[in-house]
């Protein structure tokens, strides 16, 4: 019945990501043939730079107002008053931060007033996000879809109108932030109807949160480095061309891995509940999750793998070619973030976020080191490069901690079916190399009548995806 639950909300999940992404990824069709390769740096430049200070003022409040929430007997209202006037301040110095910081930059000023007009948007998005954890609670994400779906065509249908009447840059900024104003007032009103929202200074609860958050705040600030840091790193040191092409393959890569987000996303309450009370239910719905990570990553790895530049030009057009090789090289990190959102999620729910601190900062020395030596020479290569051999090293790690810790090791048998068919399809895309991207969709296809005779997924396994 549990399963039957999240699969339900995960279809309905996917299936208005896939709408939402579907729109993105013509937003940024259309924006990388309107701005091209320089202009699309530059737009990419602004919000790689706010999306730095939207994290860090993050300080591991969304994750631990799900955690707490999710409690036996936990007083809602107190949580999230208090959590979210805590956001609201530290986005608010964030903000602040951010534009003082941006004078001193490299940058034109047309992208130092990107980033101030971009500000609002990082304000709003912050302040939405954190109250994610409400409607995961109550498995209502298809509220926040809801409201996702509405912003977005929003957007698609002003950044078309600025594209016909030919505006200048900056309004191509101001159509994101109009997007987010619609966006947080959609998921501000949608909490209200489930629980009451109020700024509370509760300042003896301020530190019961703080104590718990800071270890998940400092991972965040990591992982943040290592994961973004990048885009940041090839905005300082090359140009806004190498940007824009990078940002194009990383555009796939974020579409991709929201998938296990919301996936996860879903299960954490489970997760932090049987952390606490069952540790075999834990250990046996941790692999479950694992065994269905394994069976959607793997087959979107491979044609990512097998056919970047087809949709590297699909996406940006013939000027964004050299996309392909980077996006190809980052379809190998793919798997490695499914499975390190597991890692990550069970660390928290295990109450292990200190280690997880500790494995996080070493991914970020990893990363950072790596782009700062080789981003100069190598440019989006390097970058790309960088988060693989990240993403592995951080995995292996956090499986590393919860198999010391409660002995728990996941079952490879789907993983190694999923692999098998995984490899057929791959290897079909490469044999054929179909110049159209509709064929590389109609080649994956085969991918689920040969994991189901592999048996890596079984008739009521369809039926719950659809139940």
């Amino acid at each position: 019945m549990f399963f039957r639950t999240i699969f339900s909300n995960f279809s309905i999940a996917t299936i208005s990501r896939l709408l939402i992404g579907g729109i993105s990824l013509i937003i940024v069709a259309m924006l990388t043939r309107h701005l091209g390769p320089d202009g699309y740096g530059d737009y990419n430049t602004i919000f790689a730079y706010i999306f730095l200070f939207v994290t860090g003022a993050d300080l591991g409040l969304y994750t631990v107002l799900t955690r707490e929430i999710s409690r036996p007997g936990a007083d809602e209202e107190k949580i999230i008053g208090n959590i979210f006037t805590i956001r609201l301040g530290a986005i608010l110095l964030g903000a602040v931060v951010a534009n003082i910081i941006a004078v001193f930059l490299p940058y034109s000023g047309l992208v130092k007033l990107g980033i101030f007009i971009g500000t609002i948007f990082m304000v709003l998005s912050s302040l939405g996000q954190v109250l994610m954890g409400i409607f995961q609670k109550r498995l209502r994400v298809y509220l926040v879809s809801a409201a996702d779906l509405i912003a977005r065509i929003v957007q698609l249908f002003l950044i078309f109108l600025l594209i016909f009447l030919k505006a200048p840059f900056l309004f191509f900024i101001g159509v994101v932030v109009i997007s987010e104003v619609i966006h947080f007032v959609s998921i501000f009103m949608f909490a209200l109807k489930l629980v009451k929202i109020r700024v509370l200074f509760d300042l003896d609860y301020w530190k019961e949160v703080f104590k718990i958050a800071l270890p998940i705040a400092a991972s965040l600030v990591f992982v943040l480095i290592y994961f973004k840091i990048d885009t940041f790193l090839l905005s300082i040191m090359k140009q806004p061309y190498d940007v824009g092409v990078y940002s194009v393959a990383y555009k796939i890569l974020e579409f991709v891995i929201f998938f296990p987000a919301i996936y996860l996303g879903l299960v954490m309450p489970v997760l932090s509940k049987y952390a606490i009370s069952n540790k075999d239910k834990f250990k046996e719905l941790f692999k479950k999750i694992f065994n269905n990570l394994s069976v959607f990553g793997l087959p979107l790895a491979a044609i990512i793998f097998t056919a970047p530049d087809q949709i590297a030009v699909v996406l940006g057009g013939s000027q964004f070619l050299e996309s392909g090789s980077v996006l190809q090289i980052l379809s190998i990190a793919v798997l490695l973030i499914f499975f390190g959102n597991l890692g990550g999620h069970a660390l928290v729910a295990l109450n292990l976020q200190k280690k997880g601190m500790w494995i996080y900062m070493l991914g970020m020395v990893i990363n950072l080191m790596g782009n700062i030596i080789y981003i100069p020479k190598y440019s989006f290569v390097a970058a790309a490069w960088t988060t693989v051999i990240t993403e592995i090293i951080v995995t292996i790690t956090m499986f590393y901690i919860i198999k010391k810790h409660i002995k728990l090791v996941p079952d490879f048998d789907i993983l190694l079916k999923s692999l098998f068919a995984s490899l057929i399809i791959g290897s079909l895309i490469y044999i054929l190399n179909p110049s159209n991207i509709f064929f590389v969709g109609l080649i994956s296809l085969i991918y689920l009548p040969a994991i189901y005779l592999f048996g890596g997924i079984k008739k009521e396994d369809f039926v719950s995806l659809v139940g």
